[in-house]
């Protein structure tokens, strides 16, 4: 900004040089006024990424998913580290375990937990996956699952853990349900658990 009113103070000395003495009070006024606009424009676009990152979906299941995300850290481990995922209610935690005490663990503190009207777990034992023999990791997999199947839809997500797909969501047609899984066994997924219902299905 000082950079910018000592240019603009430049520019005035030299156009009143030149005799133009009734334009640079208004060129400086706006270089100025430039200047404050584009201070304004990016404070209002902090403020705007701020706001955005605030706001949260407040929904039923979102709150769900946060009370089990929160009975998941409590437990330590690589239980800290599974992701819960919850729609309309149906709650499925997919990650992985490192002992059958630890996956014990798992199911009883899921067990009851609020705004959970059933409970899938989709744990899968650490140290089972394929990706140092095929050289492929979960991440590409899921990413081919997603490119493949072409389903574009805030209501689906896709995991993979240990080389198994989990599909969980909504989809509009039977057909993009069948496509979501056939592409995630074409991409090389160990095994495909597919919980993506119609939205009809209720």
């Amino acid at each position: 900004m000082r950079k910018l009113c000592l240019t603009a103070l430049l520019c005035l000395t030299a156009l009143s040089a030149c005799g133009c003495a009734a334009m640079p009070v208004f060129m400086v006024g706006d270089v100025l006024a430039v200047a404050e606009a584009g201070k304004t424009g990016f404070d209002m676009a902090a403020g705007l990424n701020t706001r955005q990152s605030i706001e949260q979906d407040m929904s039923p299941d979102a709150q769900t998913e946060a009370r089990l995300r929160a009975v998941l850290q409590a437990q330590g481990g690589m239980l800290a580290r599974a992701t819960p995922h919850v729609s309309q209610g149906r709650a499925y935690v997919v990650g992985s375990y490192g002992s059958a005490k630890e996956l014990e663990r798992a199911q009883a503190a899921t067990r009851n937990v609020k705004g959970v009207r059933e409970m899938t777990l989709c744990l899968f034992p650490a140290g089972s996956g394929r990706a140092r023999q095929t050289g492929v990791t979960d991440g590409e997999v899921r990413d081919s699952i997603l490119r493949m199947s072409g389903v574009r839809t805030r209501e689906v997500r896709v995991q993979v853990v240990e080389g198994n797909a989990v599909l969980v969501g909504l989809v509009r047609t039977a057909a993009e349900r069948d496509r979501l899984s056939q592409s995630a066994h074409d991409a090389g997924a160990a095994t495909v658990r597919n919980y993506v219902r119609l939205l009809a299905a209720r």
